[in-house]
């Protein structure tokens, strides 16, 4: 597993949107590649200091615009660019 950290710069929006707006730039510019695993949202939250509440909103949120793919009993995946759902990056 990849420790992808967002890098959150000074933003007024909500925390959550930063989140995944990192996660898609970095999938764009290859910083994170399609089959990344990402952390748990708890490691994420804990190595953030944020609420599991915050970064379960923002896991819902990357999944909602096809960057990502949870896996029950496996973890969250980077999604690739062009897979059998359709939609992609």
């Amino acid at each position: 597993m990849v420790e992808w950290l967002p890098k959150l710069r000074d933003n007024t929006g909500p925390v959550y949107l930063a989140i995944v707006e990192a996660l898609a730039s970095d999938i764009r510019t290859g910083r994170v590649v399609p089959g990344t695993q990402l952390m748990t949202q708890r490691d994420l939250a804990n190595k953030l200091s944020l609420s599991v509440g915050t970064v379960s909103k923002a896991y819902a949120e990357a999944e909602r615009r096809g960057l990502i793919v949870g896996e029950v009993g496996r973890g969250t995946f980077v999604r690739s660019r062009y897979d059998s759902s359709g939609d992609g990056i």
